[in-house]
């Protein structure tokens, strides 16, 4: 493929994304499309079937890498983290950790923030979640499935508390940096929620 072949696709996808955030998927044509990306509608099909193809295309793009992020750097066992960095620095690997998520989400953030926003894709935001939840189960030395239900219910609130923060760092317009959140994240998972609460009244809350 071109370099001209590449840049043309890179540009229909930026200008996809573009009316996305503004107007939304449902309104997008392949006509109004072509148009506001000045291109005629045979150079758009040359590189893509349908408007439909344009989201896959970047969704499944997103999906693989952050799927092998996860694979790389994410889901050790807790109790492997303590052996192997002893208790006291084990927040150190948690943002370390963090960083390379967040890190790879930044580089997205503007694709990010559309799926995230008013006219977005809760489907594939629940498909990142689940992708997440399984590279740190599939690490966890009890296997999920023996795990009862109240345990489990601990779990959902570790799992989701993460993905909370990283939802509402994107909506925000991801103003703090990626090592911001990723120390709010590791604090957030090495800290008792009581001592961040007791901060936070203290108005002492920071993310030393």
């Amino acid at each position: 493929m071109s370099n001209k072949t590449d840049r043309t696709k890179l540009h229909i996808i930026q200008t996809f994304f573009t009316m996305m955030d503004e107007v939304g998927f449902e309104e997008i044509t392949v006509a109004n499309l072509a148009k506001q990306a000045k291109i005629n509608r045979g150079t758009f099909y040359h590189h893509f079937p349908d408007k439909y193809a344009v989201l896959e295309e970047v969704e499944e793009e997103i999906y693989a890498n952050f799927e092998q992020v996860l694979n790389d750097h994410i889901g050790w066992a807790v109790t492997e983290k303590i052996d192997v960095y002893g208790r006291q620095h084990v927040a150190r690997f948690f943002k370390e950790a963090c960083l390379v998520v967040m890190n790879f989400l930044y580089e997205r953030k503007d694709t990010a923030q559309t799926l995230l926003g008013e006219y977005g894709r809760p489907q594939f935001i629940e498909k990142l979640e689940r992708a997440y939840v399984s590279a740190v189960q599939r690490k966890i030395r009890l296997n999920a499935n023996e795990s009862t239900e109240l345990e489990k219910l601990q779990q959902e609130f570790i799992y989701y508390g993460a993905i909370a923060i990283v939802k509402r760092w994107i909506r925000n317009g991801v103003k703090e940096s990626p090592e911001e959140v990723a120390e709010v994240i590791s604090k957030c998972m090495t800290t008792p929620p009581i001592e961040i609460f007791e901060s936070i009244e203290r108005g002492e809350a920071d993310t030393k």
